[in-house]
């Protein structure tokens, strides 16, 4: 893929006669796949290849000999190939001019463009494509093929956002091999620059020196020799590719690597570079750097990634902050900066760290942990919900910003629940979600499911806890709004739709005693009930304190228990097939079924295959017949 130019150099070299050809570039580009492909074409022009350096029999004009990996063979086996006089084909990451083949077609491979790398994405993962997901695997493989494909076998998710977080972190066992083998072949000087590189990413040579800790002609020396060997390149000076540089960090001993993060923060600062690019490396240290300006620097570094909207990076630099000398004034602005991205970002607290900025956090305190009440690790620290007499007034005097948003949102709608009040959060809701930012506004959109629900509109709270979902359980307005989907389909006799969003949240279990899993184990009670569960049912009841509910499901507990009687067919499936056949009964198509599961058309498929193949059936029209109502 991407090779058309190659392939046809080594078409026109095989096909008029046997001539030898030399496929040569760096780790990843595809040398023995284009190899591969070079033997099928030398069998196609009427030429017998052979492979490996053997003693060869019945040598002729056509025989071709194949050998990969020349850069590998030991002396005895070059002198071999030397004295072989028939044409060859060599594949390996090495100088064409060092091998002793004369009249060679040379076959140099280059990167592979986007469109390449975007094909190859769309073939091996069967999704869409877009430019930066194309751009990103570009750059981080270097238009490597192999290298990408190696990537594409091991992570399950290609999306933007899940490559930036597992590219650091990769393990490609070739880009190891590759670095290992440098190590073998480079001097001690090489391989030291090799390291600072990896480690700055790129850098100007007086930087370079001053990490690296050697004078100016030997780093450049030392360099040269590192993009003669294909391992690094020039303009800036960095590691040939992000790829091979996190090798290099991984091959380091973890004491080295953090030695060179530290020296890397040290000149960084000292030379006034960007607080997102000192903070990089100050958050790579697992140990404190525990100079007076460290704390600033990360704090600043935190703003930046904070308004170029990326949270997590934030979160890391004010973490690493909390590690250093702090100032009162430091301490009280780190605690509040990561306050808000608690609250607007949805980044989860560590109770840990949460407790020792109480003092400093103050209202922001309060506000985080009833924000994430559902955290069974906040527990200790939340108090009993005051709701405010006028919660209609409080909604509308909302405040723009601050620790009061969230407290004053929450505690108000809890308050017009209370009173049956619901609708009066639709009315406000279209004013409010202008006002609120982030993370806030999936409180307003719990209370919204309340109100829809209360006015019977099932879709429009389906639609809704499909959206909140994609925020954290341990936040107490999701416990709140799935209370409102469970009631929701329950209303509507569907408890096995409430069943499986619960399920899905990992809301199955003992709940923490926070007011917002206490409505939900409410609800949770009236779902048991109406799938016969009355057991389960009555537990929920007493923890929720809901008397109604407990009298019930005691009753339902005394009655007689009926057991269906189920053909046969169905003792052979396991309970998610049984789910899937259930709902395929009911007329659900198989994208309908995924999105419900949150599991892609392909997988539903696969199980219901195992089913036909269980039960001996071959189309969906039969399973009606298999599996009577």
């Amino acid at each position: 893929m991407g090779r058309e130019r190659e392939i046809a150099l080594l078409t026109d070299a095989l096909s008029g006669g046997a001539r030898s050809c030399v496929v040569h570039g760096a780790t990843g580009m595809g040398k023995s796949a284009l190899l591969s492909v070079a033997s099928s074409i030398a069998v196609r022009s009427g030429l017998r290849p052979v492979r490996g350096l053997r003693a060869l029999s019945g040598v002729d004009s056509h025989t071709v000999l194949v050998v990969d990996d020349v850069e590998r063979l030991n002396a005895e086996e070059a002198d071999r190939l030397a004295r072989f006089r028939g044409a060859v084909l060599l594949a390996g990451d090495c100088d064409p001019d060092d091998l002793a083949v004369f009249d060679a077609v040379r076959v140099p491979l280059r990167p592979i463009g986007a469109e390449a790398v975007a094909e190859l994405i769309r073939r091996r993962c069967d999704v869409e494509v877009s430019p930066e997901l194309a751009a990103l695997c570009l750059e981080y493989s270097g238009g490597a093929p192999g290298v990408l494909s190696d990537v594409l076998e091991v992570v399950t998710d290609v999306s933007v956002s899940a490559l930036r977080v597992m590219f650091p972190v990769l393990r490609l066992p070739r880009l190891l091999r590759a670095v290992r083998r440098s190590r073998q072949v480079l001097d001690a000087d090489a391989v030291a620059v090799a390291r600072t590189l990896a480690v700055l990413g790129s850098a100007s040579l007086d930087v370079l020196c001053e990490v690296a800790g050697m004078g100016s002609f030997r780093a450049l020396a030392a360099f040269e020799r590192l993009v003669d060997a294909r391992l690094a390149v020039d303009g800036p000076m960095r590691v040939q590719t992000p790829a091979l540089s996190h090798a290099f960090r991984h091959e380091m001993a973890p004491q080295e690597r953090e030695r060179l993060h530290g020296l890397a923060a040290e000149v960084l600062h000292r030379r006034c570079d960007s607080p997102a690019t000192v903070a990089d490396h100050v958050v790579a240290c697992a140990e404190p750097v525990g100079a007076g300006w460290t704390a600033p620097v990360l704090h600043g570094a935190a703003r930046l990634h904070r308004a170029a909207g990326r949270p997590e990076q934030a979160a890391r630099c004010l973490r690493a902050a909390l590690r250093e000398p702090l100032t009162d004034q430091i301490a009280a602005e780190v605690a509040v900066a990561m306050a808000d991205l608690h609250l607007r970002c949805g980044i989860a607290p560590r109770a840990g760290e949460l407790v020792r900025q109480r003092a400093a956090a103050g209202d922001w305190f309060d506000a985080v942990v009833l924000d994430w009440q559902c955290d069974e690790d906040l527990l200790g620290s939340a108090g009993d919900p005051v709701v405010p007499e006028d919660p209609e007034r409080v909604l509308r005097d909302l405040p723009e910003s601050g620790p009061f948003v969230v407290p004053s949102l929450a505690l108000a709608g809890l308050g017009l629940l209370r009173r049956g009040s619901e609708q009066v959060v639709l009315d406000l809701a279209p004013q409010l979600r202008v006002r609120l930012v982030g993370a806030e506004r999936d409180w307003l959109t719990a209370l919204e499911m309340w109100a829809h629900r209360a006015n019977g509109d099932h879709a429009e709270v389906s639609r809704l806890m499909r959206e909140l979902a994609q925020a954290s359980p341990l936040r107490g307005c999701v416990a709140l709004g799935a209370a409102a989907f469970v009631a929701s389909c329950v209303d509507v006799g569907r408890p096995c739709e409430a069943r499986e969003i619960l399920v899905r949240l990992g809301y199955t279990g003992a709940l923490p005693p926070a007011w917002a899993c206490v409505l939900l184990l409410r609800e949770r009670a009236r779902m048991h009930l109406a799938l016969g569960a009355a057991r389960s049912a009555l537990a929920d009841a007493e923890r929720a304190g809901a008397a109604e509910l407990a009298d019930r499901a005691r009753a339902a507990l005394a009655e007689p228990r009926h057991r269906p009687v189920r053909g046969a067919a169905w003792d052979k499936l396991t309970p998610h097939e049984s789910r899937i056949v259930l709902l395929a009964l009911e007329g659900e198509t198989n994208r309908a079924i995924a999105a419900r599961f949150g599991v892609t058309q392909r997988a539903v498929e696969l199980h219901l295959t195992r089913v036909y193949r269980k039960v001996g059936i071959s189309r969906r029209v039969q399973l009606s017949a298999v599996f009577p109502a």
